[in-house]
């Protein structure tokens, strides 16, 4: 049975997802399987270019095979200009034997789909009709954001019909949690749609740790501060009065500070307050004071050559691309989904497919 994992925008949640399943159903007994159709971070693993996403559920997962099985179609540069002059990508041929090979080999096959339902047709691929021609039963997975999460699922309910086994809910701030469940939840079950779960915002999955943020903003570390593992939850800018910068500060724990290199009187104001790092931006070293008493303190200290603008704009891409890797962060999300999530359920609707 193959049950594919859909979701209304980029961001919402399907790796979580995907990687949740596999090891609470793998955890049971099940014999499952993971593959994603189209993948969209090309990395080299041996000689050989695959999806990172696809390439780390897998090893997660234990399943065996070559890397490149796990995501047949792997978008690079050159399959873009490919597209644009109209050559045959040959990708439905490489997709459908992966996936038929992946079948035979699972009870159920978690095929990991695209951020939307219009996501690859530029390659010749409609998400609706993989579905189809894989006979796949499909999870919805939404990012809540009210009424344009209805009209996204009332939508997709729309489109999929009795394919769609049901939604879940993903990032659910602690303020809507009881009207997700509630209000929501009894509107979409009275149209027939199944709320399999909500699963509560977490600043911990919404984090990047210290050791992967520096070769992301290609820093220089000038004092290591706490492990490479530990997790920075927010960042803040200090481009304002001290003052001001301390109010914020306090406010705002397992942060990193992103200034100017000149700005001793916000790095100070960091320094007195639960930051993780400091990010200090324009080439410009701290003095020996700040790298002395970052290092008392366990801060790291980044140099990053880039102005304070530019800086922050990275981190907001990094912050949009979040990707589940470090231990802390697959194990947090992995019983997320297990507390929240009726996976038994959703494991009984499939095996009834």
């Amino acid at each position: 049975m193959n049950l594919y994992i859909a979701s209304t925008s980029e961001y919402a949640g399907k790796t979580l997802v995907a990687l949740a399943l596999g090891k609470i159903w793998g955890g049971a007994g099940v014999k499952v399987g993971y593959l994603k159709i189209l993948g969209k971070i090309p990395v080299m693993e041996g000689g050989r270019l695959v999806d990172e996403d696809a390439s780390f559920i897998a090893n997660q997962l234990g399943l065996e095979g070559p890397p490149e099985a796990f995501c047949p179609a792997v978008i690079t540069p050159d399959l873009v200009m490919a597209a644009y002059r109209g050559e045959d990508l040959r990708l439905r041929g490489k997709i459908t034997a992966s996936v038929r090979d992946a079948e035979a080999r699972s009870e159920i096959l978690l095929v990991g789909g695209t951020a939307n339902a219009r996501d690859g047709y530029f390659f010749g691929l409609s998400p609706l009709e993989l579905i189809v021609n894989f006979n796949c039963r499909v999870v919805l997975v939404d990012r809540f954001e009210g009424e344009k999460s209805m009209d996204q699922v009332l939508w997709a309910a729309q489109v999929l019909g009795p394919r769609l086994l049901g939604v879940i809910f993903n990032r659910v701030a602690p303020a809507q949690e009881s009207f997700v469940r509630g209000t929501a939840g009894t509107f979409l079950e009275g149209r027939g749609i199944r709320v399999l779960g909500a699963v509560p915002l977490d600043p911990l999955l919404d984090s990047v740790s210290v050791g992967s943020l520096v070769p992301r903003l290609n820093a220089a570390v000038l004092a290591e501060g706490p492990s490479p593992g530990t997790m920075i939850e927010r960042f803040c800018v200090g481009t304002m009065d001290v003052e001001h910068a301390l109010r914020i500060f306090r406010g705002i724990p397992r942060k990193a500070v992103v200034t100017g290199g000149f700005r001793t009187d916000i790095q100070l104001a960091a320094l007195e307050t639960d930051t993780v790092a400091l990010v200090l931006t324009g080439g410009v070293a701290p003095n020996d004071i700040i790298l002395s008493k970052a290092r008392e303190k366990g801060v790291a200290v980044l140099k990053v050559a880039e102005d304070t603008f530019s800086t922050v704009e990275k981190f907001e891409r990094i912050l949009g691309r979040l990707r589940i890797r470090e231990p802390e962060k697959v194990a947090r999300g992995v019983e997320a989904v297990r507390a929240s999530v009726d996976t038994d359920a959703l494991l009984a609707l499939c095996r009834k497919a």
